[in-house]
């Protein structure tokens, strides 16, 4: 990786020196680059961690009505052995 001369500067500095020395520019874009591929990285790991705990919930919500369909079905049973006596 290259190394990043501009890591320290603010966003506000970095849009400066792009506009005002030709030179910089192709470093200082290749810095907001990085800053944009971390940001999006960092969006992307919480983004794959609250997918994972409603994955979990999902799982648990499906499990829950499995268990009162089970319920019910033996209710609905036992109604109807009631029924035929």
């Amino acid at each position: 990786m290259p190394p990043r001369h501009f890591e320290n500067w603010s966003d506000e500095t970095l849009q400066q020196q792009a506009l005002s020395n030709a030179s910089e520019r192709k470093a200082v874009l290749t810095e907001v680059l990085f800053r944009t591929r971390d940001a999006l990285n960092a969006e992307m790991r919480a983004a794959n961690a609250l997918a994972t705990k409603i994955h979990n919930l999902n799982l648990a919500l499906l499990w829950y009505t499995v268990a009162l369909a089970l319920m019910a079905a033996f209710q609905f049973g036992a109604w109807v052995r009631d029924l035929t006596r």
